[in-house]
Formats: C-alpha cells, structure tokens, sequence
C-alpha cells in the first residue's frame, strides 16, 4: 500500500503526525501536575514556563500580527500576566525562517493553553489555587475559540504547497523540542532542532 503524499491530507494531520512523539515524550517527562502540587517545587517550575514564554511573543509578532484570524496582539496581551515575563533568557525562544515555521511555533505555544486549562482543573482538584498560575489559563472561557482560530490558520496555509506545509511542521518541532528542553532540562539527550 502506498503512503499517502504531504499534499493528499489536511494540512494538521500532518502537522500532529510530525509532532506526535515529541509531545508524547515531553508529557511522560513533564509532570506539570505534581510538579507545580509541590509548594517548593512550584517557583522552579513557574521559572521554567517563564524561560518557555520568554520572547515568544516578541519573536512570532513580526511574522504573525499580519494574518487575519490570529488576533496576535490580543493573544499577546492576554497571555502574560504583568510581571510574569522578566528580563531572564536563558532559554530564548526559536526564530522562526519563514512566516509558515513561525505558525508551527506558534501551535506549540498556543496549544499549551489546552494543557494549562487541564493541569490548573487537576490541581483545584487536590485543592490547590494559586493565582500565580494564571497564565496557564490565559484566554479563560474563550481558550476554544482562540485555539481554533490557530487551528484554522494551520489548516489553510499549510495547503498553499508542500514547501510551507513543511516549513510548519518543522516550526512545530521546534518547538516542542525547544518545550522539552526549557521544562525538563537534560538538553544533551534531547535531539537538536
């Protein structure tokens, strides 16, 4: 049977095929959950989402404010609470080659929020509320509508041709990659983006 080619599926499906294992490893490594559970744990952990965030903004605004649907000013505004973002960049977030790779680093980035929603709905759960973990919640019950308008974005530009499909796949390993090194350290065994 052969495979189908990058042009014959919907350009997300590609997209999570490209992505899957990495997410996958950067969930069983990353147990944000117990983690940020853990009053003494929790400032390292909060610093760690501090270095993924840091610059993501600043770096995907110049490739991303022109497209219609992403709001990304307002995603900016809403996603870092006043003082969350500091001058600290140990861990400075990827540049992206092309406006395409930066849709791909951008699905990282906003896909979080999913997880974040989840991960602040288990803690409440053990009784655990801490405002200064409201980032993880950023666009609160507009969370689904902002995420399928990334979603949406995705799935049209990556079927303008093979080349930016590629370039958004390859915007989406990068950042996980860039996730899994910032939030679970031990770059060295980690492969390189």
């Amino acid at each position: 049977m052969e495979l189908p080619r990058l042009t014959d599926r919907p350009a997300l499906s590609h997209l999570r095929l490209a992505t899957g294992e990495l997410h996958r490893r950067l969930e069983d490594r990353f147990d944000a959950v117990t983690a940020l559970g853990d009053p003494d744990r929790r400032p390292q952990i909060v610093a760690r989402y501090q270095r993924l965030y840091s610059g993501a903004f600043q770096t995907l605004m110049p490739w991303l404010s022109g497209i219609a649907g992403l709001e990304m000013e307002r995603r900016a505004a809403l996603r870092w609470p006043e003082g969350f973002i500091g001058q600290e960049a140990e861990s400075p977030f990827p540049k992206p080659a092309n406006t395409h790779e930066a849709l791909g680093l951008l699905y990282v980035i906003e896909g979080s929020t999913l997880g974040g929603r989840l991960i602040l709905k288990a803690l409440a759960r053990k009784g655990i509320i801490d405002r200064s973990l409201s980032f993880l919640d950023p666009y609160g019950n507009d969370s689904a509508r902002m995420w399928r308008a990334v979603l949406t974005v995705i799935e049209h530009e990556g079927q303008t041709g093979p080349a930016e499909l590629e370039s958004i796949c390859r915007g989406g390993v990068r950042g996980f990659t860039h996730a899994e090194n910032t939030l679970c350290g031990d770059a060295h065994e980690l492969p390189v983006a």
